[in-house]
């Protein structure tokens, strides 16, 4: 097993870096593995774990699908500013992917901030003009700002 961390520790050296194990030796792990650690905790139901190995990814490559990821686990902790941090720098690192924008978008619903996640599902669909699901969205986050306050929704069709 050694010389196969070894060998791929070798293909990935760009990415990759010491880890301690728990038996108190150092081992070389590659940013795949880190991720593939974070799912495998993540389906276990482990959200610190998973969190940790997705943290730990994103130090040493912040561009990586880790953010993304990390994002995902604040937010099931109910740790929604933290996420939204976590999917503004995967948005900055790649600002063409209308993913972090509809992520970005359901996690200011959560916080009832609904002008701002139409503004982000409105970014997401500009990005992906062929994203049915950002239109819906857009459609039902500006209908619920209407039922709430019938002149925003008003407004809002204006500025269309």
């Amino acid at each position: 097993m050694t010389r196969g961390i070894i060998g791929l520790g070798r293909l990935f050296s760009s990415f990759s870096f010491l880890l301690r194990s728990k038996d108190g030796r150092d081992r070389k792990v590659n940013l795949e593995d880190l991720i593939l650690e974070g799912d495998s905790h993540l389906r276990e139901g482990n959200l610190d774990l998973a969190l940790r190995a997705y943290l730990r990814a994103t130090e040493k490559d912040p561009g990586n699908a880790a953010a993304k990821r990390a994002a995902r686990v604040y937010g099931m902790m109910g740790r929604y500013m933290e996420a939204i941090a976590s999917i503004d720098r995967a948005a900055a690192i790649d600002p063409a992917d209308a993913g972090p924008w509809m992520g970005r978008g359901f996690l200011l619903l959560r916080l009832e901030r609904r002008r701002d996640a139409l503004e982000c599902f409105e970014r997401a669909a500009a990005l992906d003009p062929e994203d049915r699901y950002a239109r819906y969205l857009i459609a039902e986050t500006a209908e619920e700002m209407r039922r709430a306050n019938p002149a925003d929704g008003l407004a809002h069709r204006r500025n269309r």
